[in-house]
């Protein structure tokens, strides 16, 4: 899966109403406006990432 992919992927988490959807909707408006918070936001959309691939 490309880097594009992934991110077109974690952006339509954006929609649901869960804690990966609240972490989707704060990374794309950049929420705070603070690379630490995006970076720790961005981490924890991966380990999401991460477990649904590993779930398939």
């Amino acid at each position: 899966m490309s880097a594009d992919e992934v991110f077109t992927h974690i952006m339509s988490w954006a929609s649901e109403d869960s804690h990966r959807g609240r972490l989707a909707r704060a990374f794309k408006s950049n929420m705070g406006n603070s690379a630490e918070l995006q970076a720790q936001r961005i981490g924890l959309l991966s380990i999401y990432m991460e477990r649904e691939a590993q779930s398939a």
